[in-house]
Parts: C-alpha cells; structure tokens; sequence
C-alpha cells in the first residue's frame, strides 16, 4: 500500500543517514598521508557519491498554497524540495507580503526554495513582491503573469505555467509562441539588418524559462486528466517540468510512472477538511511516496 511505500522508504532514509554518517566520519579518524611533503587529498567515501547520485534520480515536491510558516517548516522537513506561495490577490490561499516573507524565511531555514505564484500581476509588481518577500522565483500562473515573461530581469527564475485539457493536450502557448512576439521577429527579420536581428538576444525580450509546469485548466480544483497522453516539450525550459494537477499522497506515484516529470507539484491533494491549511499526515506521505516512486523506476 502506498502508507506502507512511505514508511519503509522513511525507514531507509534514516538507515542511509546513519550509514553515511559513519563511514564519512571514518577517514577523519585516520593519519592523512604526506607524498613528497604535500599532504595527500582525502578522497570522497564510495557511500557518499551513491549517495548524490541516488538523490539526482528522486523527483523533487512542490507544496503549494502553503499560508503559515508553520505549515512551510514541516513541508520542507518532510522532504519539499519547493513551498509556493500564493501571492495573488482573489485566491482563498492568498497571503499578504508580510506573511509570505515569513513563510519564505521558514522555508529557507528549512531547506527548501520558496516561489511566488502570480497570476495577473505586471513584470513590475512581480519584481516588487519578490523583493518585498525576499524570494528570486516567481510562478508565472496567468495570462498576464505569462506575458510579463519578457520584461523580468533574469536574476527571477520563472517557473511557465502551462494548461492540459481532460485529454493531456496542452492548450496553453509556449514562451515564444505568442503572436505579437512571432510578428515582432519577422519584422526585425527582415530589411538590410535582418541576418543582425537573428542573433541579437542580448537586446531582444527574455524567452528563457527555469521550469515548465503542466497544470489543469482549473488550477487548484484538485481535477485530474489524462497524465498518459501528455506530451510536454523537451528543451523549452533550462531545469525541468512539473507535473501538477489533481495529485494527492494516493495516485502521485502512478503519475510519476506514467508522465516522468522532473517534479511534482500538489495544494488542494494534502490540504485539510477546510482547503487551505496543510494536514501534515498527507504532506508526509505524499513526499514519501512520490521519492520512492522515482527511486523504484531508477
């Protein structure tokens, strides 16, 4: 059952830090060699390096909608890799700046990497909140989020939200795709310093990505779609994609074997009875059971 996957991968967890702990420790308690005067460099425990490969092969978590920073800590202890904020206005998780930076500072403390999630916000507002929170990643949510893409700086790492249809069709355009962006190209394409325009990036709008995320088409109804069609891009975004949609603790480990996605992302699938603060017996397991999912396809 996926309550037993969690538990045992917890159990193995804590067996790989006790065992990493000892055998990282042992070349310390040995004499370190002198070749010629120099003394030799203490080479990396084979264990350790099993150990950095076998974290590079587990999906990463986001928990999004997190309102308390009470609620970011135990996210980001359990495992979350991301907490993401609503900052959003008319959302029933939104949370003002103050409390976000709060929230974001527990995050940070936790390990974990706090995000913005904006939805129709200007290029401006989104530098101003992410500023005033003391975040560098902004979730571009909305239509007028997304075309704000080309005026942030590049110091906001983006994360591109994109829709999927019931079918796993996206319906959502790509960075790059919109109109006004493609006509802008022909133009500076073409008269006698089109070749120039071609590879003029350093002056043209931004179209870089950090993370594509697939999302519903109702974001944070808990709705589901058919993971098994989608077809995302590969090369559109410079870190990943994230899957999101519908998952809670019970189907995320058949969505990562069906879809692969460098990352998860869930709100509504480990919120309690009144939608928007986080059950921790849901955070945990869904963190349990999407790492050990990703390690059982390895």
């Amino acid at each position: 059952t996926h309550f037993q996957r969690a538990m045992q991968a917890s159990l193995a967890m804590h067996q790989r830090a006790a065992l990493a702990a000892t055998r990282v420790a042992a070349p310390s308690a040995r004499p370190s060699t002198l070749r010629g005067g120099v003394r030799a460099p203490v080479r990396a425990a084979p264990i350790v390096r099993a150990m950095a490969a076998e974290d590079e092969k587990k999906t990463l978590v986001k928990v999004c909608g997190v309102t308390t920073p009470e609620d970011a800590t135990q996210a980001a202890v359990a495992g979350a890799d991301f907490i993401g904020m609503i900052l959003w206005p008319k959302s029933k998780r939104s949370i003002p700046l103050d409390v976000a930076k709060q929230v974001a500072d527990a995050a940070k403390a936790a390990g974990a990497t706090p995000i913005g999630v904006f939805v129709d916000e200007s290029a401006e507002e989104i530098v101003a909140a992410c500023e005033a929170v003391g975040i560098d990643h902004a979730q571009l949510h909305g239509d007028s989020a997304r075309a704000a893409l080309t005026d942030l700086p590049m110091k906001i790492k983006a994360v591109y939200v994109v829709s999927a249809a019931k079918d796993g069709a996206i319906v959502t355009p790509l960075p790059g795709d919109e109109e006004k962006m493609c006509e802008d190209r022909r133009t500076k394409l073409s008269g006698a310093g089109g070749w120039k325009a071609a590879i003029d990036w350093v002056n043209g709008p931004r179209r870089t990505i950090d993370w594509l995320l697939v999302d519903g088409v109702v974001a944070g109804s808990g709705e589901t779609y058919d993971w098994t069609n989608l077809r995302v891009p590969r090369g559109c975004s410079r870190k990943g994609w994230i899957l999101a949609g519908g998952l809670d603790p019970e189907n995320v480990a058949d969505a990562i074997g069906a879809c692969k996605p460098t990352a998860v992302d869930v709100a509504s699938g480990v919120a309690d009875e009144g939608g928007v603060k986080k059950d921790p017996v849901k955070v945990d397991a869904f963190v349990a059971n999407a790492k050990s999912a990703s390690m059982e396809m390895a």
